[in-house]
């Protein structure tokens, strides 16, 4: 702190600010300018650009300047008003701009899934490829499937400090037939388990812990016979079978487990796996792809791409809302400029088009008419060089 507080002092004497700290509103426009020239490279580390916490920090480190002469501070987070805050949150908008993840495209999507069905079914690729059948629908968020460690479940901690497992665990699926009954998978082998497919209708799957805080809000998903590998409830129950099958004694853990090198040892899924099937999809499917271009895409892609979707299918708000769990607006920062919606906004103008195309057309025709050919018919004419000339 008393680096950046030393280099805003230096700055305002570089300014000719006879007193750096004072209780004239100007302060507050002063220390927006002084906040403008760090972002832009004028700073204690001479770095080019500096982050939103960054730029938060060289904020905070002038307010106690102010505060230790007892003056107003000129940073106000609370007021959107205010410049310094105005400069802070500009900067934080273009960071998630920057960071923001890319949908999958059908490609991707594709060869991630064949490569997860043409592994070992215990396999992480295997159930990375079940989780994007299934994301398709649900657009989940990595927290509600994944853990952050392979060995040890993630919990979430009540006000109370009572603890729950924060990934779905296989109670929070259930399988119904086409009369709604729910169908029992407890007590069933594996194999039991996925031949009973052709009799589910759809299934209900639910959040016990979600960030809108919407907890035990619960999804009701239908079964697509026409496309059984693709199918989300084929999928679920996949999911659901290969926990029973390699950690049956622990139900209420997370659901979502593998084995790797010891097939005595599952493992939790973790986000850097789902990441890592997802690069060596685009490795395969657009191996020029920058590096740059490829950190946008995650784990997280997986709730933008269902967000997408939903919104390539033209289906309003409230629908995107409700089936992917929004209580906001912040789904709308999910929308990308896709080759979709450039081909759609195309479309949109295609009228358009065909109107100026043909104004173009009937133009030039008029135009040719009224120049005519030029008299005597052939360039060696003398007034038909003069015309020639005259058009160059």
């Amino acid at each position: 702190m008393r680096s950046r507080q030393a280099h805003y002092l230096a700055w305002c004497a570089h300014h000719k600010v006879i007193d750096p700290v004072g209780d004239n509103p100007s302060y507050i426009t002063l220390l927006g300018m002084y906040l403008q020239n760090v972002r832009l490279g004028n700073n204690y580390g001479n770095k080019q650009s500096v982050r939103s916490k960054t730029l938060k920090g060289y904020a905070n480190a002038v307010n106690q300047l102010f505060a230790l002469r007892n003056m107003p501070l000129p940073y106000n987070p609370e007021d959107e008003n205010n410049d310094s805050a105005i400069a802070i949150s500009n900067l934080a908008d273009e960071e998630t701009v920057q960071l923001q993840r890319e949908p999958l495209t059908e490609a991707m999507a594709a060869e991630a899934i064949k490569i997860g069905q043409h592994s070992h079914q215990d396999s992480v690729d295997s159930l990375v490829a079940n989780i994007i059948c299934l994301a398709r629908f649900v657009g989940p968020r990595l927290s509600e499937y994944a853990c952050t460690l392979q060995k040890k479940p993630t919990y979430h901690a009540w006000g109370s400090g009572k603890k729950v497992v924060r990934a779905w665990i296989a109670k929070d699926f259930a399988f119904f037939d086409k009369n709604g009954v729910e169908i029992i998978l407890q007590g069933k082998s594996s194999d039991e388990i996925l031949a009973l497919y052709p009799t589910i209708h759809f299934m209900k799957l639910t959040w016990r812990i979600q960030k809108n805080r919407r907890n035990g809000q619960s999804i009701k998903i239908p079964v697509d016979r026409k496309h059984q590998q693709l199918c989300p409830v084929y999928n679920a129950l996949q999911i659901v079978t290969r926990k029973i099958r390699l950690d049956h004694t622990h139900l209420d853990t997370p659901v979502c487990v593998y084995v790797a090198n010891n097939p005595d040892v599952p493992l939790f899924l973790t986000g850097a796996k789902v990441k890592d099937l997802i690069h060596r999809a685009i490795d395969v499917v657009n191996p020029t792809m920058s590096k740059e271009d490829r950190q946008k895409f995650s784990a997280h892609s997986l709730r933008v791409w269902a967000c997408v979707l939903l919104d390539q299918a033209k289906k309003p708000p409230s629908f995107i809302k409700q089936r992917l769990r929004w209580l906001g607006e912040s789904y709308r920062l999910y929308l990308r400029d896709t080759l979709h919606q450039s081909q759609t906004h195309r479309q949109a103008l295609s009228s358009n088009t065909d109107a100026i195309a043909s104004a173009l057309s009937a133009t030039a025709t008029t135009f040719i008419s009224e120049i005519g050919t030029p008299e005597g018919g052939t360039q060696d004419n003398e007034d038909s060089s003069e015309l020639h000339d005259e058009e160059d």
